[in-house]
């Protein structure tokens, strides 16, 4: 498997795991002492599909177009 295979996976789940969690969001609560806010866990979530396309552009084809004149 290819790392741009590998990163369109990662992309993809955690693109499915924003839609489950945006669809029922949660408020922010406190388990034991842990702050868990699952805004900061959503925004976690979408640095690493903007990483991914950063990673995945990186490692696409360029394309130049050029045109001579006489």
């Amino acid at each position: 498997m290819s790392n741009a295979e590998q990163l369109e996976i990662v992309k993809s789940q955690t693109l499915a795991r924003i839609a489950e969690i945006t669809a029922q969001p949660k408020p922010t609560y406190q388990i034991d002492g842990q702050m868990v806010a699952w805004g900061d866990y959503l925004h976690q979530l979408q640095r690493t599909v903007d990483w991914c396309n950063a990673q995945l552009a990186a490692h696409a084809p360029i394309e130049v177009q050029s045109q001579g004149f006489c």
